[in-house]
């Protein structure tokens, strides 16, 4: 396949869509991300005031999977119906309100609370980005394509803990949850106002033969692939969304500000790895990005098991952040083989048993993190990620570009 420029790129989604430039969709998602991730910064501000327990705050990533779990199915069918803007104003509206009510929060229960609304706008915001960059990439640039919607929201997820942590370090937590809210705000009445955002209209797409070593049907392809899901979603909630930050603050003595932009820097290597991961699964072959990702991971996982420093935990958050693109690649994989007309339907499945990993994961891990130690902790994650990586590698097909 020959080399596509992004001008390349960005002509055939505006081409396939018949709308403005896909880029602005992005950055919707992009800022979406960031504001709903102001918190992961602040956990250790806010739980220290309100007197909350490592188990509390990870019950806190917990709630906000609980309410992407609530939206994930619903959001899939909306991102399939509805034009993008209308979508991503609701969704914008939530983060605000979710934020407002964490910055003015005296007791747990209205954490809890915000966290479930940033869940449910987390989870909307995703499944109209991913749907639509599924959908306006076609088969032989959706790879590259759910690599910009990748890209964007693990910037974002990045970005937002960055800033987060430089304005509560300037100013204090409830200010920079203010701040989101403030944004956010911005946000919704912006994208309500537009008129030219929509849905992009389902590329014709060559019809797959969905058979791998072993003729594994497209059912259990899809499982498969949801299971890929399951563990990355386990680990970014488990690990770095909640025993990162902790042990930056616990055991290395670290402040919110120098947190925020050690994920900062993790959010620059997602960035080039989710690129990397997208053009590479266009480019040559889908499992080829796919496995790596998941192996990395468990390797950045594992550094974590190691006895605490500075230098071991920058390198587990930069080896997991720029090999974190397994799930767009599975993303890939799964438009590859669905039917055009209900990718939006299919991811939100993706993404719902996703969700799942993302509520079992912090109470799980964080439980053995007290209860066991560290060590059965990183590597019962590691040890997940392994082992999905091995299935994937074994059962999935191929359905790259070149290898149709």
């Amino acid at each position: 396949m020959p080399f596509v420029t992004m001008r390349d790129f960005t002509l055939r989604l505006r081409g396939s869509t018949g709308l403005f430039e896909p880029g602005s969709v992005a950055l919707a998602v992009m800022i979406l991300t960031a504001l709903a991730f102001f918190r992961v910064a602040l956990l250790p501000e806010f739980g220290g005031e309100l007197g909350m327990s490592t188990f509390q705050l990870g019950a806190v990533t917990t709630v906000f999977a609980v309410g992407r779990l609530v939206a994930d199915l619903p959001g899939g069918h909306l991102a399939d119906r509805f034009p993008a803007p209308r979508i991503m104003a609701a969704s914008a509206s939530g983060v605000a309100l979710g934020s407002l009510l964490l910055a003015g929060a005296d007791s747990v229960q209205p954490v809890y609370v915000a966290a479930f609304l940033l869940g449910i706008s987390s989870a909307t915001t995703n499944a109209t980005g991913m749907t639509y960059y599924s959908n306006a990439g076609g088969g032989e640039f959706r790879g590259t394509s759910m690599a910009v919607f990748s890209a964007a929201l693990l910037g974002g997820q990045a970005l937002g803990p960055a800033v987060a942590g430089l304005v509560a370090a300037a100013a204090g937590w409830r200010p920079a949850m203010v701040a989101a809210a403030v944004m956010a705000a911005a946000v919704a009445m912006f994208l309500a106002l537009g008129r030219r955002m929509g849905r992009p209209r389902p590329r014709a797409t060559v019809e797959r033969r969905v058979t791998g070593r072993g003729g594994v049907p497209r059912l259990g392809a899809m499982m498969v692939l949801q299971s890929v899901s399951f563990a990355v979603f386990l680990t970014l909630g488990a690990v770095s969304q909640t025993l990162i930050p902790l042990i930056g603050s616990d055991d290395l003595g670290l402040g919110a500000a120098a947190i925020g932009l050690a994920l900062g820097a993790g959010g620059f290597a997602r960035f080039v790895g989710t690129l990397i991961g997208g053009r590479l699964s266009d480019r040559m072959s889908r499992k080829a990005a796919l496995v790596p990702g998941l192996m990395g991971q468990a390797v950045g996982v594992g550094l974590l098991a190691l006895p605490p420093s500075g230098v071991l935990w920058v390198a587990a958050i930069l080896v997991m952040s720029v090999a974190s693109y397994a799930v767009p690649v599975a993303a890939t994989i799964l438009g590859d083989i669905s039917d055009p007309n209900r990718v939006g339907a299919q991811l939100g499945r993706f993404r719902f048993v996703g969700d799942i990993g993302l509520i079992v994961g912090p109470v799980s891990v964080t439980a053995l993190y007290q209860g066991v130690g560290r060590e059965v902790a990183f590597s019962a994650v590691a040890g997940l990620l392994v082992a999905v990586g091995l299935v994937c590698w074994r059962i999935l097909p191929e359905t790259a570009p070149t290898a149709a």
